[in-house]
C-alpha cells in the first residue's frame, strides 16, 4: 500500500517545485489560450481582462510561488508537500475506486457481450468432431518473407 512520505528530503520537495511549476503553468496556458469567450471577444494572446485570464494568472503565481519556496526554503515547502500529497492520495483511492467499478460492472460485461455475439474460438464450426485445422502453407516469395506474420 502507498503510504505519504512525511519527512521528504530536499530532492523530493525539489521535484515537488518543479512538478508545480510544470502543472500550474500548463493549467494556466490552457485557460489563457481557452478562455471560453468567443475569438471576436479578444486576440488569443492578448489580455482582456476576462475572469478565466486572472485566474489563469494566479494559476501561475501559485506555480512560481511554490517553486521558488521548494527551492529557496525546503524547510518551509515541507508541510505543504505533506498537505498536498495526502490530498492527492486520497483523490486517487476514491478515483481509482470509482474507475475500476465502472471497469467492472459497465465496460467488462459490455465487451463478454460483444464477443459471445461472434464466434472468436470458431467454436460452431466443429463439424468433424475435432477443431483441428488444416495447415495452408503460404507463397515462399522474397515479399512474403518480409512480412512474416
Amino acid at each position: 500500500m502507498f503510504t505519504v512520505n512525511k519527512s521528504p528530503t530536499r530532492k523530493d520537495i525539489g521535484k515537488f517545485g518543479w512538478a508545480m511549476l510544470a502543472g500550474f503553468g500548463v493549467v494556466g496556458g490552457i485557460l489563457w489560450l481557452v478562455p471560453g469567450a468567443t475569438a471576436r471577444d479578444h486576440a488569443l494572446l492578448a489580455w482582456s481582462g476576462a475572469g478565466v485570464q486572472i485566474v489563469a494568472l494566479c494559476l501561475w503565481a501559485l506555480g512560481v510561488g511554490l517553486a521558488l519556496l521548494s527551492f529557496t526554503a525546503p524547510a518551509a515547502a515541507r508541510p505543504v508537500y505533506v498537505t498536498w500529497m495526502s490530498v492527492a492520495f486520497a483523490i486517487g483511492a476514491v478515483v481509482s475506486t470509482v474507475l475500476l467499478t465502472v471497469l467492472f460492472l459497465v465496460l467488462l460485461p459490455l465487451f463478454s457481450l460483444v464477443v459471445r455475439a461472434g464466434d472468436p474460438l470458431r467454436k460452431k464450426l466443429n463439424t468433424k468432431g475435432s477443431y483441428w485445422e488444416d495447415y495452408k502453407p503460404h507463397e515462399a516469395t522474397l515479399e512474403r518473407m518480409r512480412r512474416p506474420f
